[in-house]
């Protein structure tokens, strides 16, 4: 490996951002007044939202992972620099809560994603090998009709091979209509994540 590529794949590791995390809430009343653009995380459960959230922001133990869904129930603050903030929100479609807990859910979701004044685009995340899932057709009418900026990235990207990669992307594009290609994420390849800043760096410049 010449020295170059050594210290391109270097940078692929680094750390784009000195995270912190800033606080959770439960309502959408809890949380801190806006200081910065946010952007807000969203998936159905089990979708690998806290997997991604890690392995993005090159932090191990940031997002707690668990193999049991409905995990993130509060809205999570991260501050990544002065103007830009993520947002993880509650994972949707889990059939096993409580109704009531689902309710809650559902309006922290619902409150954050229509009356945060900073809110300037949601990630959404969907399970690449599961185009058309009910729940993802649900979100994707209601994320259309409160008109927030999308950007699709499709998780777990390493179950399949690159070709159906490409595949299972156009069937995404084709079932939901995106106006941004989604990007392909897998949280074993380091590639991965670089992609995935040039891509939400150049959507963000959209938006700013």
């Amino acid at each position: 490996m010449t020295g170059i590529k050594r210290k391109q794949k270097m940078n692929e590791t680094q750390k784009k951002y000195s995270v912190q995390f800033v606080q959770s809430a439960a309502f959408f009343k809890e949380l801190p007044r806006s200081t910065g653009k946010e952007y807000a995380v969203l998936g159905r459960s089990n979708v690998g939202k806290s997997t991604f959230i890690n392995h993005a922001l090159a932090s191990g133990t940031l997002a707690r992972v668990s193999k049991r869904p409905g995990k993130t129930t509060l809205a999570n603050l991260y501050r990544l620099d002065n103007e830009l903030f993520w947002v993880d929100l509650p994972g949707y479609g889990y059939a096993k809560a409580s109704i009531a807990e689902k309710d809650r859910w559902g309006k922290l979701i619902n409150d954050y994603c229509r009356k945060r004044e900073n809110l300037a685009g949601v990630i959404w995340l969907l399970d690449i090998r599961h185009p058309g899932v009910s729940a993802d057709i649900e979100a994707d009418e209601w994320l259309k009709e409160i008109g927030r900026p999308v950007l699709p990235v499709l998780t777990k990207g390493d179950k399949l091979s690159r070709p159906m990669q490409k595949k299972q992307a156009a069937e995404f594009s084709r079932t939901f209509d995106f106006v941004e290609e989604p990007v392909i994420y897998s949280s074993l390849e380091h590639q991965s994540r670089a992609r995935f800043w040039s891509r939400f760096d150049a959507w963000r410049g959209k938006k700013l």
